[in-house]
């Protein structure tokens, strides 16, 4: 056994990450939140169609996973983009300067 647990009920493997109450994991948005909330949704949505989507974990000091939590956030609230958009970004601006990525974590163990 790997210890990774089966998706929940009635979601296949490729389901995006969430419990089924909405977002990520959290509460599904109001009743009265109403169009905005719908819009949104549905732009996340067309985002992901036809993509295949996958959830991984890394293990990282706290400091730095909360400071990018934040800086997604961010994101996030100025652009209006949905939070998997916004890690797309963020992680291909890295791959684009893996370079300057492989001198930084040669020197911090050096």
């Amino acid at each position: 056994m790997s210890g990774e647990q089966p998706p929940p009920e009635g979601r296949g493997p490729d389901a995006p990450p969430g419990d089924g109450r909405g977002g990520a994991g959290g509460p599904a948005a109001p009743p009265e939140a109403g169009a905005l909330a719908e819009t949104t949704a549905d732009a996340a949505r067309a985002d992901t169609r036809g993509r295949a989507m996958d959830r991984r974990s890394w293990y990282m000091p706290r400091e730095v996973a909360d400071a990018l939590a934040s800086a997604v956030e961010e994101l996030h609230f100025t652009t209006r983009r949905p939070k998997h958009v916004i890690m797309t970004a963020l992680v291909t601006v890295a791959l684009e300067h893996l370079g300057d990525v492989r001198r930084r974590v040669e020197e911090a163990h050096h």
